[in-house]
């Protein structure tokens, strides 16, 4: 479970990056750059990860 834990903050922020681009790729009409977009869905999974593992470091103990 520890090492499940620890993967959190390097596998959100490439789950929100993949969100990203799947937003960007079905609104293709948005009048954002493309690359905000998925910069914005790794820092939110970054810190979805850090805050998750947080709490379940919290609770664990």
């Amino acid at each position: 479970m520890p090492a499940k834990i620890g993967a959190l903050p390097f596998v959100l922020p490439l789950l929100g990056g993949l969100t990203g681009v799947i937003f960007v790729n079905l609104n293709q009409f948005a009048s954002f750059n493309p690359v905000f977009g998925i910069g914005l869905g790794a820092v939110v999974g970054w810190f979805l990860g850090r805050l998750l593992q947080k709490l379940l470091h919290g609770k664990r103990q």
